[in-house]
């Protein structure tokens, strides 16, 4: 019940419609680049890790996409009310990780999109309680084996720091070149996580990725 009334309280400070607007233009150029790229097939398919409010999804309305999309957000009322808009991707309240088991992940209070696995030094500034609560997380190989799923078009990772998990999470994913393109958030979160964008750029350029750094501020991109 305390849980309960906790999460509910998500919409206080940012309503659902501020939440779902978050990066949209930035979201909007690297996914115009990418389709420019490798242009939108009838079966591609697409993975939004870190849905929050659903401004990836926003787009992807935009370009008429409204099949094969799967969706990662374990806050049990933004992933419902997320839901309830795009009533057509498959939502799942976990998480991505390095893991097939459980992840300790911290919710601030207010700040719903700082919410991760990193217990990052910014959540005691924020003047908010900030949860801690265990979800469970899967791998994103594993992810794929259970659903089969053999290929995906573009994955948006923004996990807040945790984005280098999610790519060792899909390591035979990665490897194999089934995953076309995507983007991974950059800046102070993968600092906080141990970690920079340069270290995870050098594993996608291992696999045999491309790097494309000036699309937006806050993401590199990255393609086959």
């Amino acid at each position: 019940m305390e849980n309960e009334i906790f999460f509910k309280q998500c919409f206080d400070k940012h309503n659902f419609q501020e939440l779902n607007n978050i990066d949209v233009r930035m979201l909007y150029n690297v996914f115009m680049f990418h389709i420019s790229k490798f242009p939108i097939q009838n079966n591609s398919i697409f993975f939004d890790v870190g849905t929050n409010a659903g401004s990836f999804l926003k787009i992807l309305t935009h370009f008429k996409i409204f099949s094969n999309i799967h969706c990662f957000e374990p806050h049990p009322i933004i992933s419902k009310k997320t839901k309830n808009i795009y009533q057509n991707v498959k939502m799942n309240e976990i998480c991505l990780s390095n893991n097939n088991g459980e992840v300790e992940i911290h919710f601030p209070l207010h700040s719903v999109g700082l919410s991760s696995i990193i217990n990052r030094p910014v959540f005691k500034n924020l003047g908010t309680e900030v949860k801690k609560v265990k979800i469970k997380s899967i791998t994103l190989d594993h992810y794929c084996n259970i659903n089969n799923i053999n290929n995906i078009d573009f994955i948006k990772i923004d996990v807040e720091g945790a984005e280098k998990m999610i790519i060792e999470g899909g390591e035979n994913m990665f490897k194999e070149k089934k995953i076309k393109a995507g983007l991974f958030e950059i800046g102070e979160t993968l600092k906080d996580a141990g970690t920079s964008e340069q270290e995870i750029a050098t594993i996608l350029e291992r696999y045999g990725y491309n790097i494309v750094k000036n699309l937006s501020n806050n993401d590199w991109y990255f393609h086959i």
